[in-house]
């Protein structure tokens, strides 16, 4: 399925990073058309994405329909995408442990510095990409082989649009540039605990982000469709659904975290989806969805290691 064809109900528009000669180009998805961003930067480089939401260049939907159709060069839709955000312009990506609203119930509002749990930059990857995972089996005897599992959690994932801190909830909003998702693969001890380090690279697995990056004024918070799926032995599970209103849960979010760090532009905040397929293994299939972002599938692989020789 290509990216075009995801459905897309509750957005209004999408933006895509696409392979070009220049290594990166912006296809942006408006009205059921198509077009290119490439003239949109001027002299920013192609694919920098970053660099258009610091300029507030989606801030204005109606505004930007009418720019495309009158200034931008049609363009095909997608098909091969990659990562929206470049590896390289992510900061701070910060998960939350739990639904915002159910924190702030069971713990004080002070005490928001247990409500995240961090993740990679160096972990990105783009849709359709495989996680690989060393197998414990056959190991070096030297080798001391953790008990873990590999644990999948799906999140949204909300773009930080501006330098902020110490901000209220109400004024969370003005901070947040739109939307993305995360399919999040982490090694986890068998008491359930993550294994990332904070600031350092995953030991197994990878954080998905994309296959779009959705404007918040194209983005209905208030609706979000979940959908989550996973092919095991061949055979697709029934596939998990939800729907639910994510307003308050990103505006908290947003305004915790900004009083625990200083946010810039390219912050993530990954807001818990409703949905994860729980532990996952070599050979299973994963797919998920949130409508109006897109859908992200991948594939978990098992790599031998090589018997010390005798």
């Amino acid at each position: 399925m290509s990216p075009s064809e995801v459905s897309r109900a509750g957005s209004t528009a999408r933006v895509f990073r696409v392979p070009s000669s220049s290594g990166s180009s912006l296809i942006l998805e408006h009205g059921g058309s198509h077009f290119d961003l490439t003239h949109g930067f001027d002299h920013a480089r192609h694919g920098d994405l970053l660099e258009l939401v610091s300029r507030g260049f989606f801030d204005h939907l109606p505004k930007l329909g009418e720019a495309a159709r009158a200034h931008r060069k049609p363009a095909a839709a997608p098909v091969e995408v990659l990562t929206p955000f470049e590896p390289r312009q992510v900061g701070k990506i910060l998960a939350l442990t739990r639904p915002p609203r159910e924190l702030f119930e069971r713990q004080a509002a002070g005490d928001c510095s247990r409500w995240f749990d961090n993740r990679s930059p160096h972990a990105l990857a783009a849709d359709r990409s495989m996680v690989t995972l060393p197998d414990s089996e056959g190991a070096f005897e030297a080798v001391q082989v953790d008990p873990s599992v590999l644990f999948h959690q799906l999140f949204l994932a909300v773009v930080i649009s501006r330098r902020a801190s110490g901000l209220e909830v109400a004024d969370a909003m003005k901070s947040v540039a739109g939307y993305t998702m995360a399919s999040d693969f982490t090694r986890r001890s068998l008491d359930g605990r993550p294994r990332t380090p904070w600031f350092g690279e995953s030991p197994a697995g990878t954080l998905v982000i994309g296959p779009a990056f959705v404007p918040s004024s194209a983005f209905d918070l208030r609706d979000v469709q979940v959908h989550a799926q996973r092919k095991r032995g061949g055979v697709f599970e029934p596939q998990l659904l939800s729907c639910a209103d994510y307003s308050a849960d990103v505006s908290l979010a947003v305004a915790a975290l900004s009083r625990l760090a200083i946010l810039h532009p390219g912050d993530l905040v990954l807001v818990p989806a409703g949905q994860g397929l729980g532990v996952v293994e070599g050979s299973d299939e994963v797919r998920c969805a949130i409508e109006g972002i897109g859908e992200l599938s991948n594939s978990v692989r098992r790599r031998a290691r090589l018997r010390q020789q005798a």
